[in-house]
């Protein structure tokens, strides 16, 4: 009875692995386009500069790619990033900066130690100032992401955005990095909202120091969000 059984398998199995021997090994591997190709080649080469020069010179799609390409370069990317950010107006392109700085800054910081402000300034920046609500609500996502405790209180004020979809991604950070999870409506009538952010405001006082320590000892490199 095995022996039919190992039988018939071999029957099933035999042109699988025939058809695989043949055919598989000679599928063609994607093919990049030139400019995805300068970009990988800038990123294996550490090459900050052509990346940036890629970054105004690309079209949308593959300005996005040198900036994701400058963000896993590591810290020494940061002040390129921050240069990138101050001067390109498009809303999507400093989007993707704000994303782009989380791997570089958790790769910096290392456990037990805390986030430099010079590290965040972009984000914060961008947080209280960027007039593209994508880019405002980035920056508070990305805040909450590294756990910067020292920007609780310009998320707060952000809580108060007047975007739905900022007020409620500042939210999430400000929960996430308290490890608090407050009743708190992104939609709901303005004085409800700032109600709850005094209440988030008398909390946090006492409990910044005990925060701060928590996370700079528990930080650690994290994927970030695609």
């Amino acid at each position: 009875m095995r022996l039919r059984i190992l039988i018939a398998l071999g029957v099933v199995l035999t042109p699988l692995a025939i058809w695989r021997m043949f055919f598989s090994s000679n599928v063609p591997a994607p093919v990049l386009s030139p400019e995805e190709a300068a970009i990988r080649k800038d990123q294996a080469d550490g090459n900050v500069t052509g990346l940036v020069e890629k970054v105004k010179t690309y079209s949308p799609k593959y300005a996005e790619k040198a900036v994701e390409g400058l963000g896993g370069l590591g810290p020494e990317a940061l002040p390129l990033l921050d240069k990138v950010f101050k001067e390109d107006k498009r809303p999507k392109i400093r989007e993707r900066v704000v994303g782009a700085m989380l791997k570089p800054i958790l790769k910096a910081v290392k456990k037990g130690k805390p986030i430099p402000p010079k590290m965040t300034e972009t984000l914060v920046t961008a947080l209280a100032n960027d007039e593209s609500a994508a880019v405002r609500g980035g920056a508070a996502a990305a805040l909450g992401r590294v756990y910067d405790y020292n920007s609780v209180p310009f998320l707060l004020e952000s809580m108060d955005d007047p975007d739905a979809s900022v007020r409620r991604k500042a939210h999430h950070a400000v929960s996430r990095i308290m490890g608090r999870r407050y009743v708190f409506d992104p939609t709901g009538p303005p004085a409800v909202r700032r109600a709850t952010i005094k209440a988030i405001e008398s909390d946090w006082g006492p409990m910044k120091n005990k925060v701060g320590d928590y996370h700079d000892s528990h930080r650690h490199p994290e994927k970030p969000a695609s």
